[in-house]
C-alpha cells in the first residue's frame, strides 16, 4: 500500500528530518518537512528547496547556519535520492538523483501503477460523495453559460474518483417554476404548439421563453395582474399533475430533456442519477408540514419558512401564501433523499455564485432540521461566463447558444483540418474535429479559478498556440508521432523500462520533476474543488516538454542508449498528459 503520493519527495523529507534530529538537539519530531519542501524558481538551483527560516525560531539558529549544517552533513554521506546540496541564503537547495527518479517513474507509469497509487493514499478519508451539477432549466436554451457548470461538475467527478472516493454524478433539471409557466403561457396565447418543429425543439422552447418575457413587459398593469393569475394557475396544474397545461408541460419537458441528452453525449458527460424538481413537489409539502409541526419552521404573514435571523441569514421562505413551494423547499427535500436513500456523506452542489445566500440558508436549515451531513455539504460557487460586452441573459435573448457555438467552432476547425483531406478518411477528420471542439471548450472553461468570471474568447480557445486545449492536445499528438516512429524506425518498445539511464540536460530534469508532481497536483485540485490547478500544471508541463524536445532532439539522436532514454521519457510524459487531460474530460486525437 502506498504511503505517499510522491515517493522522491517523501524520501527527501525523511532525510532532512533525520539530519535535523542528528544535528540539532532542539529539533521537534513533529516538523512537517514534507510540506516545507518547494520547487526553486530555476532548475539550475536544484530540484527542491528547503526554507530553513521556518525552523530558525525553534532551533535558535540563523537560517544560514541551519542550511549550511544540513548541506555539509548530507553531502558527507551517500543517499539514494540525493546527489548534492547547496546553500542559497536561507534555503537548502537539493539536487535529486535523476537516474533513480527516472527508473522509478518509468516503472510505475509503464505499469500504470502511478495512476492508481493515490487511491491508497491514507491521509485523505475516502467518502461517499454526490456531485450535483448541470441542473439546466427545461424550456430554456442551452448556452455557453451552462457549459461551465457541466464541465466543472464532470471534472470534479473524475478527480474524486481518481482519488478513490465513491462518487455519484447527479443531475437536477429544473422542470418546474415561473420560467416554464411563462413559456407555456406564451405558447398557448400564440397557439404555436401545433406548428412546433420536428428538430431542435429545445431551442424552439427557449425562443418562446424569451418571447414570453418580452411580451409580459409590454402589458399594462391590469393585463399584468390577469397574466399573473394565469401563470399561477399553470404552476398549480403542473404541481398538482392535472389539466391542459400539465399535458402541455409533459410533452414540451421531454423535448427539452432530449436536447440536453444529446449535448451530454457530445461532451461525453455521464450521470448516475437524475432528480427532477417536479418529483419533489409532494415531498416538499410534507417536509413543510412535518417541520412546522415540530416547531422548526415558522409561519410569517401566511407563509411558512425558516427563521435564520440568529444565524445572520434572514428568513428562508419555504411555502408561499398561495400554497406553492419554492426552490429552497425542494432542495431540502432532495438533500434528505440524498442522505437517507443514497447514504451520501459529502454533497457537492455546483451552482453559480448568484446562489451563494441560497445555499448558506439551505445548509443552515438542514443543520437545524437535525441532519449531521449538513456540515459536509459544499457549494462550489463559480463565476459567470460573460461576453466581452457583458453578461448574458436568457430573458434578454443575448446568449451564445450551444448549437451556434458548436457550428462556429467546427467551421473554424474544418479549415484547419482541410490539409488532411487527402490522407485521412472522413471518419477520422470528423472525430478529430469533435475532440478538438470538446477539448477547446472544456479547457477554456476549466482554466480559470471557479470563483472568477470567464470571458469567452473563441479565437484564443481554439488556437494551437498558447494556453489552450488544442495546444495541449497537439503536444500529445506530437508524442504519439515520436513513439510510433521510434518503434518503426528503431524498434524501440516504449512499454519496456531500460536500465543504465543517463540524463544530462536540465530540460530532462525539469520534465521528470513535472511528471513526479502529477498526483500531488491532482489531489490539490480535488481537495480545493479547482480543476484550474490541474490545467495550469498541464500547460506548464507541456511547455517543459517542448523545451526538452527542442533542446534534446529525440529521433535524430545517434547514440542508441540515449535515444532509448529519451523515447522512454517521452512515453512517460505522454501517459501522464493523457491521464491529466482525461481528468478534465478531454480525449486528445492520436495525430494532428
Amino acid at each position: 500500500m502506498s504511503e505517499s503520493i510522491n515517493v522522491c519527495k517523501t524520501a527527501i523529507s525523511e532525510i532532512i528530518l533525520s539530519e535535523l534530529k542528528k544535528n540539532f538537539s532542539d529539533c521537534s519530531i513533529d516538523i512537517d518537512t514534507y510540506s516545507f519542501l518547494e520547487r526553486p524558481p530555476e532548475i539550475d538551483l536544484g530540484d527542491y528547496a528547503f526554507p530553513c527560516f521556518k525552523l530558525s525560531k525553534q532551533l535558535k539558529k540563523s537560517p544560514a547556519i541551519i542550511a549550511t549544517t544540513l548541506s555539509e552533513s548530507i553531502n558527507s554521506q551517500k543517499y539514494d535520492w540525493i546527489t548534492s546540496c547547496s546553500v542559497a541564503g536561507a534555503f537548502l537547495n537539493i539536487k535529486v538523483n535523476h537516474t533513480k527518479l527516472a527508473e522509478y517513474l518509468f516503472d510505475v507509469t509503464s505499469s500504470s501503477k502511478f495512476f492508481s497509487e493515490i487511491k491508497d493514499y491514507q491521509q485523505v478519508k475516502k467518502q461517499t460523495v454526490m456531485i450535483e451539477f448541470s441542473q439546466p432549466n427545461t424550456h430554456k436554451e442551452f448556452h455557453i453559460g451552462h457549459l461551465r457548470n457541466l464541465f466543472l461538475g464532470d471534472s470534479l467527478c473524475r478527480l474524486y474518483r481518481y482519488c478513490g472516493h465513491r462518487v455519484t454524478a447527479a443531475n437536477y433539471p429544473g422542470d418546474e417554476g415561473a420560467h416554464i409557466a411563462k413559456c407555456l403561457w406564451y405558447i398557448d396565447k400564440t397557439q404555436a404548439l401545433k406548428d412546433a418543429p420536428s428538430e431542435d425543439r429545445g431551442g424552439w422552447l427557449g425562443d418562446f421563453y424569451t418571447g414570453s418575457v418580452k411580451k409580459l413587459s409590454t402589458l399594462s398593469e391590469e393585463e399584468k395582474k390577469e397574466a399573473n393569475k394565469e401563470l399561477s394557475l399553470i404552476l398549480n396544474e403542473i404541481e398538482n399533475k392535472n389539466g391542459k397545461f400539465y399535458d402541455m408541460w409533459k410533452l414540451t419537458r421531454q423535448w427539452s430533456l432530449e436536447s440536453f441528452y444529446k449535448i451530454y453525449d457530445y461532451f461525453d458527460v455521464k450521470f448516475d442519477c437524475y432528480f427532477f424538481e417536479s418529483e419533489l413537489s409532494a415531498i416538499s409539502q410534507q417536509i413543510v408540514d412535518e417541520y412546522l409541526q415540530k416547531g422548526i419552521f415558522t409561519i410569517s404573514e401566511g407563509a411558512v419558512g425558516m427563521d435564520l435571523k440568529d444565524d445572520n441569514l434572514g428568513f428562508l421562505l419555504l411555502r408561499k401564501q398561495d400554497g406553492n413551494t419554492l426552490y429552497a423547499t425542494k432542495d431540502l427535500a432532495l438533500a434528505r433523499k440524498k442522505f437517507e436513500t443514497y447514504h451520501v456523506e459529502k454533497s457537492i452542489y455546483v451552482v453559480a455564485s448568484e446562489q451563494n445566500l441560497h445555499f448558506q440558508q439551505v445548509f443552515k436549515t438542514l443543520e437545524h432540521m437535525g441532519f449531521s451531513q449538513a456540515k459536509d455539504c459544499f457549494h462550489l460557487s463559480y463565476g459567470l461566463v460573460v461576453l466581452p460586452e457583458g453578461k448574458m441573459s436568457s430573458r434578454e435573448g443575448n446568449v451564445v447558444k450551444f448549437k451556434e457555438l458548436r457550428s462556429k467552432i467546427e467551421e473554424e476547425l474544418s479549415v484547419i483540418l482541410e490539409k488532411y483531406k487527402d490522407s485521412w478518411d472522413e471518419t477520422e477528420i470528423e472525430s478529430t474535429k469533435q475532440k478538438l471542439c470538446v477539448g477547446a471548450l472544456k479547457y477554456g472553461m476549466l482554466n480559470t479559478d471557479p470563483i472568477k468570471n470567464v470571458v469567452f474568447n473563441l479565437k484564443e480557445w481554439i488556437s494551437f498556440e498558447g494556453n489552450s486545449g488544442p495546444y495541449l492536445m497537439y503536444t500529445y499528438a506530437r508524442t504519439s508521432s515520436i513513439l510510433k516512429k521510434a518503434y518503426l524506425e528503431h524498434n524501440i518498445d516504449c512499454s519496456k523500462v531500460y536500465s543504465d539511464l543517463s540524463f544530462n540536460e536540465p530540460e530532462s530534469y525539469e520534465l521528470l520533476n513535472y511528471i513526479q508532481d502529477f498526483n500531488e497536483v491532482v489531489l490539490q485540485s480535488c481537495l480545493s474543488y479547482k480543476p484550474s490547478i490541474l490545467t495550469h500544471y498541464l500547460f506548464d508541463m507541456c511547455k517543459a516538454f517542448n523545451r526538452f524536445y527542442i533542446k534534446c532532439p529525440v529521433l535524430k539522436e545517434q547514440n542508441l542508449d540515449i535515444l532509448k532514454d529519451r523515447v522512454t521519457l517521452v512515453a512517460t510524459f505522454s501517459k501522464t498528459l493523457y491521464q491529466g487531460l482525461a481528468l478534465l474530460g478531454i480525449t486528445p486525437p492520436d495525430r494532428m
